[in-house]
Parts: C-alpha cells; sequence; structure tokens
C-alpha cells in the first residue's frame, strides 16, 4: 500500500502530458550516449538502484483514480505517485545491432510508455553494436523529463556508474515495501513551484477566445504570405523519419565566432539556415509559394529561478516560444531579426503564461480538434548546448537528442555539443515530406550551416 505522502493530484501541465501519452498524440523523446567505455550488467544495475534511491522522480508513473471517462473529468481524476517495484528486466532491454543510425532512432521513437502502470516513465535500451561498442539509449515521457532532464538522466547516470560496485547483478532495483520508508515526501509538480506558468486576469481575459479551440491559428492564419503547411491532416500516425548530422568542433568554432561578432545565439544562426534551406528545396519542390514559417524555440524555464530550482534538472520546464518569419531574402538580417525578438520573448516569460492557460481549457477537447487539421507549425528547435562531463571516469564520445514530430510539428532541428566542442544536429520529419527531395535539403542546410564565411554581411 502506498502512503498519501507519496501520492498527490496531477497538476495542469501533467494533464496535458497524461492526455498526450494516453490518448497517443506523442511518442517520447530520447537522449543516446555512446561512453568511453563498456558498461557491465552488472556495474548498470548497481548504478541504477543507487540513483533510483538517490532521486524519487525516477519512480513516478501517473494513475487513474476511478472508471470516468478522463476527457470529461479532463483528466482531474488522476494522480502522480510512487510505484511499488522496479526490476532490473523491466527496465533495461539489451539488443545486438549492427550500428546505431536513423532507422533505429526511428524504430525507438514509435515507443510510447505507459500510464497507469506500475512502471516508471523511462527505459533504458543498451544497444552493443557490430564492431563491439555500446551504445546506452535512454527514452522517456515527456510528463516528467524534459531535453535538459534527458541529459541530466545520462549525467547522473555516468557519476553512478564512476562508483558503483561490478561484483554482483542487482535484479530489483527498488521494491516500496523494502525501501518506502526511507523516501521523501513525493515532489510537487514543476509547475506548482514557481510562478511561472500563472498568468494575470488581464492575460486570461486577453487570451480567452484564442484558447477556445475555433478560434485557434487565428493569427497564424492572417499572415502573409500564409504559414507553411503540408496538404495532409494530421492523424494519429506518430511515425517520424531522422537525419544525424556532425560538425567538427573546428567548424563550431568558425560558427561561434561569425555569432557573437553578429550578435547573435547559435539558436537564431541554425534556425534560420534550416528554415532558408527549406525555402530553396521542399518549399520550391511543392510550389504554391512563397511561404512564411512558424519556428517552436524550447526556451529552459529553470533560467529565471534561483539555484534550488535550476539545480533540479527534472521534471518539464520548458515552453516552446513561437516565431513567424516571413521569407528570408537577407540571410544575416533574418538571424538578428529572429534573435530580437527570441530576447524580448524569454524576457517576457509570455509564452510560459499561454501554456497557464491550459488550465482554463479543456485538454482533450483541445487535442482531439487538432486531428483532421493542416496546423502544424514549420519547425521546432531545441539547442541544448555544451554539456559538459559529470566525471572522468564514465565520459560522452556521442550523443544524440531525439525527439517525435507528434501531432504539432512538420520538422525538428535537436541540437547538444559534447565536451569536445563537437555538435550533433538530430533532424526529424514528419514522412509526407519524404516524397520530395530531403535529401537535397539536408546537404543544403549542412552546407550553409557549416561555412558562415559565405554568409553575406
Amino acid at each position: 500500500m502506498i502512503s498519501p505522502r507519496h501520492t498527490r493530484k496531477a497538476d495542469f501541465n501533467e494533464r496535458f502530458y497524461i492526455c498526450q501519452c494516453t490518448e497517443a498524440y506523442a511518442t517520447n523523446f530520447s537522449n543516446t550516449v555512446k561512453y568511453n567505455q563498456y558498461i557491465s550488467k552488472n556495474l548498470l544495475s548497481n548504478a541504477l538502484r543507487s540513483f533510483i534511491l538517490k532521486n524519487s522522480w525516477l519512480l513516478h508513473n501517473f494513475f487513474r483514480i476511478d472508471d470516468q471517462d478522463s476527457a470529461k473529468t479532463n483528466g482531474h481524476n488522476w494522480v502522480v505517485k510512487i510505484i511499488d517495484n522496479v526490476q532490473f528486466d523491466d527496465v533495461v532491454k539489451y539488443e545486438k545491432i549492427d550500428e546505431f543510425n536513423e532507422s533505429i532512432m526511428e524504430r525507438v521513437d514509435s515507443y510510447i510508455l505507459t500510464m497507469n502502470e506500475n512502471l516508471p516513465l523511462w527505459r533504458i535500451i543498451m544497444f552493443e553494436e557490430n564492431n563491439g561498442d555500446q551504445v546506452v539509449c535512454v527514452y522517456v515521457d515527456h510528463s516528467h523529463f524534459d531535453g535538459l532532464s534527458g541529459v541530466q538522466f545520462q549525467k547522473d547516470l555516468s557519476k553512478e556508474l564512476s562508483t558503483a560496485s561490478d561484483d554482483k547483478f542487482i535484479s530489483e532495483l527498488f521494491s516500496y515495501e523494502k525501501d518506502g520508508e526511507s523516501l521523501p515526501d513525493i515532489e510537487p509538480s514543476v509547475e506548482s513551484i514557481t510562478d511561472l506558468y500563472y498568468p494575470s486576469y488581464l492575460q486570461i481575459m486577453k487570451n480567452y477566445l484564442s484558447s477556445i479551440p475555433l478560434m485557434s491559428g487565428l493569427f497564424a492564419s492572417s499572415v502573409n504570405p500564409p504559414v507553411f503547411q503540408t496538404t495532409k491532416p494530421i492523424d494519429h500516425n506518430l511515425s517520424s523519419k531522422y537525419k544525424f548530422l556532425r560538425y567538427t568542433p573546428q567548424q563550431v568554432e568558425e560558427i561561434t565566432k561569425f555569432c557573437r561578432a553578429n550578435g547573435i545565439t547559435l539558436t537564431s544562426y541554425f534556425d534560420v539556415l534550416f528554415l532558408q534551406a527549406l525555402e530553396e528545396t521542399v518549399f520550391k519542390e511543392i510550389g504554391n509559394g512563397p511561404y512564411s514559417t512558424s519556428s517552436l524555440v524550447a526556451i529552459n524555464g529553470r533560467r529565471y529561478y534561483s539555484d534550488d530550482i535550476k539545480n533540479f534538472k527534472y521534471g518539464s520546464m520548458v515552453c516552446g516560444d513561437e516565431i513567424i518569419l516571413k521569407p528570408i531574402l537577407n540571410t544575416l538580417e533574418s538571424m538578428k531579426l529572429f534573435h530580437k525578438t527570441l530576447i524580448q520573448n524569454i524576457k517576457s516569460r509570455y509564452s510560459f503564461k499561454l501554456i497557464g492557460l491550459l488550465q482554463y481549457v479543456n485538454i482533450w477537447d483541445w487535442f482531439k480538434f487538432k486531428i483532421g487539421k493542416v496546423d502544424r507549425f514549420t519547425m521546432t528547435i531545441s539547442n541544448l548546448g555544451k554539456i559538459a562531463d559529470s566525471n572522468s571516469t564514465f565520459t560522452f564520445k556521442e550523443m544524440y537528442f531525439c525527439s517525435n514530430t507528434s501531432v504539432v510539428f512538420n520538422t525538428i532541428l535537436n541540437m547538444t555539443t559534447l565536451p569536445n566542442n563537437e555538435l550533433t544536429a538530430v533532424i526529424g520529419y514528419v514522412p509526407e515530406l519524404s516524397k520530395y527531395n530531403m535529401e537535397d535539403f539536408v546537404d543544403r542546410f549542412y552546407f550553409s550551416s557549416s561555412l558562415p564565411s559565405l554568409i553575406p554581411s
């Protein structure tokens, strides 16, 4: 029996993700790492047990408390609580592959973690490549993790690996009966520990109409030229296609110099070049242009608060900030405009307040309304920045941050930078775009983004 101190009601942002998961509007996101040395099964089991006992966030799942239709209750019949038990074989799988590549990632992306089940909201796949290398894939549900949380999982795991014993295998990683008493009270929801997501009454009234499903998309539809959309209506096909790109430390150094010289961020640089490559390839192939574009930029909400919140890297404390651009005529000017708009939006915290409006709508209706429409964002971009190793024993050699296009995005650009300054970009896109020359798009984007010296000043 789970103690009352280890259960609580699901909060409004958590209910958004409960709907997204249980109604299959998105799959998962993952952080995949190749370490500098092999991890034995014994060592991994000991490291995971220590990791779990230190961080009870890894023991959460959401449970429905009655038989009512969640759409009618708007998810208020769900709680989050500590699970009873974690067995190693339930959360870790081993698989032999030729190599870790885009096709493997597409398969991992199809997995949906199950709620209302006595299992945590994360899994690990230990891929064994033919050359003997090992790839550690951690995939998670967005209700309890964001991009930085996925990175933090790998950082904390690697730290545990550096100190754990490998003398014996531990099959039971956690037992509530044996370990529950030592756990702290259940962690509160991320949205409840700050004022980040709570709009003022004026903002509530000002945005009320746009929060009604029939009014959504009103402002994007007024952009001239119109924002790009594919012709296929949104459905529950959640499959995504992927491409991996790698930038050398030397290339990243040149890109960084260019950005600093022009007063922009890497996010602004890569976003505009990504959109420009789309305009020059896919958009031309489709025709009927020109098109404006909409980018949803991932913003880390921890940036606004004191160290006690900044240092808690778990939970989902992120929002997407929308930036609409007209067709790109001057690359550098578009980068500067993008950067200026992004900085203004970050300062205002406006996008977080918009997420707060979710507590005033029925989330199940909000998602359902999207099916059959064609109102995806052109792209979403998430730059997790430079990732430091947590120790000198188990260090990162490669890292891939991957997310699902879901029912929201046409394309995705996720980026991570290793301690040696090597940057890995993961491009994702909806299968419908496969009928166009995506190879040409990827090549054009990589070429232009690798050579900042070719961008006219």
